[in-house]
């Protein structure tokens, strides 16, 4: 299994929940979670196979603020592809988009 994450460095999430959802032919729904706060879930399959979560990296807890990837604290919102059976083909259309960026890639065996 892969699991990729790309990152949005920009402090106002704006249209691109909407952008993101034309070029990966999804529809969002909104959740909410004590772990990840406010976030985006695809409803149904990602093209390319797996589940999406679009979330922001900053993140509070009873504890203080913290980032969901400390390695990446220049991103302020994180978009998760997890189990992705096609990854490339996500990553394909998300290269349309400027102001996302690539970040790390996991593979689960």
């Amino acid at each position: 299994m892969i699991f990729d994450v790309y990152g949005f460095g920009e402090p106002d999430l704006g249209e691109q929940p909407d952008r993101l959802a034309e070029v990966l032919g999804v529809r969002w729904r909104l959740h909410e979670s004590d772990y990840r706060g406010v976030y985006y879930a695809a409803a149904g399959p990602a093209p390319g196979g797996g589940k999406l979560r679009l979330q922001s990296n900053d993140l509070r807890d009873r504890n203080g603020e913290y980032h969901q990837l400390p390695d990446f604290p220049e991103y302020r919102y994180l978009l998760f592809v997890d189990k992705a059976e096609r990854p490339d083909e996500i990553r394909s259309r998300i290269a349309s988009l400027p102001h996302w960026r690539f970040l790390l890639r996991r593979r689960v065996d």
